[in-house]
């Protein structure tokens, strides 16, 4: 089930790693290493391929079953997350593209499609890669496209991409420098990297530890990386950072499900609990301990 241990941080190749946590799932203990240079967190031993593939297989977003279309819409308009993530990351990273004619998007780890929709929006011509058949499902009644079905690592592509969009898919890659080297050989020259991933220095971390299943969710993600620790990999691999920012936000109907509320009085605490966090989760992400970071990469 584990492979060898490694001796060396995923994230900027030093050797000075140590164990961190240890955190219990699925009737099983893992290991969590940490780096002492750039302080990124990673499993340690991983997972095997064979044992990741049956997870993913069918869902990369922890589904036990698959879920329809209107399901996923009707969770997405109770709380506009992915479609408020996706416009984000392809609006600003097309501000950086020189040329708007004609342009190419790769979106890997392509999930529901929300962020292919919000690419074929902005104008490009997208291509998605996915494993999991219950997202990849939904994705095709959203965007009337089929994303290919496999993991990036095992496609290769001959076209180059002016936008390649990875949300929430770094931390769940088993070697995530070689992973950044194959998306660097198929970017444009002007092209750009968006990114979003969990922040292992949230403060989600640092109050609830192993008990975060947001950065910490394991065996699912393998890597859980610092702010040092994403730009360190970025420029190992051929990327000039061009942006980074956090970005924090509790789900607008996390207190109505804790408390089982529905119908008009469920979207009155959603209201207020929309509103009321705004400026506190404005200061975490101001201080460095927002939930996750977004970053905006070209190749250099």
């Amino acid at each position: 089930m584990f492979k060898p241990l490694t001796s060396a941080c995923p994230a900027c190749g030093n050797k000075e790693i140590t164990a961190w946590r240890n955190k219990v799932r699925l009737d099983q203990q893992f290991s969590i290493w940490r780096c002492a240079i750039c302080k990124t967190a990673f499993l340690n031993p991983q997972p095997t391929k064979d044992f990741l593939n049956s997870i993913y297989q069918f869902s990369g977003l922890g589904l036990s079953q698959p879920i329809s279309f209107n399901e996923v819409i009707a969770t997405e308009s109770e709380y506009p997350n992915a479609t408020v993530d996706a416009k984000r990351l392809v609006i600003q990273a097309k501000r950086y593209m020189p040329n708007h004619i004609g342009l190419k998007a790769l979106d890997i780890g392509s999930g529901y499609g929300f962020f292919s929709r919000a690419a074929l929006q902005a104008g490009f011509t997208v291509t998605a890669i996915n494993p999991g058949i219950w997202e990849n499902a939904v994705f095709e009644e959203m965007n009337g496209l089929t994303p290919i079905s496999a993991r990036f690592e095992d496609v290769d592509f001959a076209e180059r991409f002016d936008l390649v969009i990875l949300s929430q898919v770094l931390e769940h890659v088993e070697n995530p420098f070689d992973f950044l080297l194959k998306i660097r050989a198929i970017m444009a020259t002007s092209g750009v990297l968006a990114i979003a991933v969990p922040n292992v220095d949230s403060i989600l971390v640092k109050v609830l530890g192993t008990r975060d299943n947001s950065c910490l969710w394991v065996p699912e993600h393998l890597t859980f990386f610092s702010t040092t620790g994403l730009m360190k990999i970025l420029q190992r691999s051929g990327f000039l950072i061009t942006r980074h920012e956090y970005i924090s936000r509790i789900p607008y109907y996390a207190l109505s499900n804790r408390l089982k509320l529905t119908g008009a009085f469920r979207r009155l605490v959603n209201y207020v609990t929309r509103f009321s966090q705004r400026l506190p989760l404005k200061l975490v992400d101001l201080v460095g301990v927002g939930f996750y970071h977004n970053v905006w990469a070209e190749p250099c």
